[in-house]
């Protein structure tokens, strides 16, 4: 189907396709659907951004993803988002900068543990 669509409208759509479920309720919602050259699940998401900053000046961290996005200031990313984006870019975007990511499940939370061992006082 996408095939028989003009050029310009097939990047629309592709770009629809690659939104997560949550990101594209939320942006519904709202009212706002995001741009199309916003980056989404991608390591250029402005979420891993905040959260190597936040990182940069702490030892370590420990909590939930919605205890996460309200340290780090997201009201955009979605929880569920969190999750994604930290275990797709674990190594590439943060084992290689010495921070940790550990999750672990409890009865009725999953915690991250961000652990920062290039960090110096």
């Amino acid at each position: 189907m996408t095939s028989l669509l003009p050029p310009q409208r097939r990047k629309e759509v592709t770009a629809l396709k690659e939104m997560t479920k949550g990101e594209r309720l939320v942006a519904e919602i709202l009212g706002e659907m995001p741009d199309k050259s916003k980056p989404i699940l991608t390591e250029n998401h402005p979420f891993l951004r905040k959260v190597l900053r936040f990182m940069e000046n702490r030892r370590e961290w420990q909590g939930a993803a919605t205890e996460l996005l309200a340290e780090i200031g997201d009201s955009y990313t979605p929880p569920n988002t969190v999750t994604k984006l930290l275990h797709r870019f674990d190594y590439e975007y943060f084992y290689k900068r010495d921070i940790v990511i550990q999750f672990r499940r409890t009865n009725r939370k999953r915690i991250i543990r961000l652990t920062n061992y290039g960090y110096r006082k």
